[in-house]
């Protein structure tokens, strides 16, 4: 399997498992993220069983990208979640350190973001 493909691989699976409602929803889930990456199902679901071995650079593109964005989304609930939490007067040093770790991977996703663009151009005008 080449390294794309497991990194490839690897994103699906991590995004499987958060989209999932547990065991026996695996499939709907992968056909979820399937829809929103306007790619197949069965892509997809080769690249998390590692029956495919390679992934052409737009795949991986793809993957990558809603990756990235399944992350921020993730950072941004998390966000939310701890201003809620603030709002209902549990306001302490923990939260506020944790809001600013949170602001931090925000920082972090929005430069990979950045950054997987910027490669992806670089491929398309190469």
């Amino acid at each position: 399997m080449s390294s794309a493909a497991t990194e490839s691989a690897d994103y699906v699976r991590r995004m499987v498992k958060a989209e999932s409602g547990g065991w026996g929803d695996e499939a709907e889930a992968l056909k979820r993220i399937a829809t929103k990456i306007k790619l197949s199902f069965w892509t997809l679901n080769n690249l998390r069983t590692g029956r495919a071995k390679t992934v052409n650079g737009d795949v991986q593109d793809r993957i990558r990208s809603f990756f990235i964005e399944h992350c921020r989304s993730h950072a941004e609930r998390l966000l939310h979640d701890a201003d809620m939490a603030a709002k209902r007067g549990h306001d302490n040093d923990a939260l506020r350190g944790i809001e600013d770790e949170i602001r931090a991977l925000e920082a972090r996703i929005k430069a990979s973001s950045r950054d997987a663009a910027r490669g992806h151009r670089a491929r398309t005008n190469a």
